[in-house]
């Protein structure tokens, strides 16, 4: 740890803190505050820069991180940009199934009303 650094005070549940004596000894992590100044680095890199935003995390297994990696060094799109391109296809997708769907209901619905209509016990 570089520069001079400040005692903060910080309560605990008893749970939150055996969480975290779970994680001691792992990537580096040899104490509490080791863990704290991570999580909090973490937190403020990852935080969304402006009004509005909302950053979303996932869990990569190996193989799709390999996978992204190889694709990488063929495209030069970082995953971030990739599962960017990937909702947005996604959600052009969606609209475009939700408008088919939309269309036929309001046929079936126009047939079935048509239907009706011919039907000598109908009136108007």
């Amino acid at each position: 740890m570089s520069g001079n650094s400040n005692l903060v005070s910080l309560r605990l549940s008893d749970d939150e803190l055996a969480s975290i004596d779970q994680r001691i000894g792992l990537e580096g992590i040899r104490n509490r505050s080791d863990l704290l100044r991570k999580a909090l680095g973490y937190f403020l890199t990852n935080s969304p820069e402006l009004p509005g935003q909302e950053r979303v995390s996932i869990v990569l297994g190996a193989e799709i991180r390999k996978q992204l990696k190889l694709l990488y060094q063929i495209t030069g799109n970082e995953p971030n940009s990739i599962i960017k391109i990937a909702l947005n296809d996604y959600l052009k997708q969606s609209v475009e199934q939700l408008d088919n769907l939309t269309a036929k209901l309001e046929e079936k619905a126009q047939s079935a009303v048509d239907d009706i209509s011919k039907h000598r016990s109908y009136k108007r």
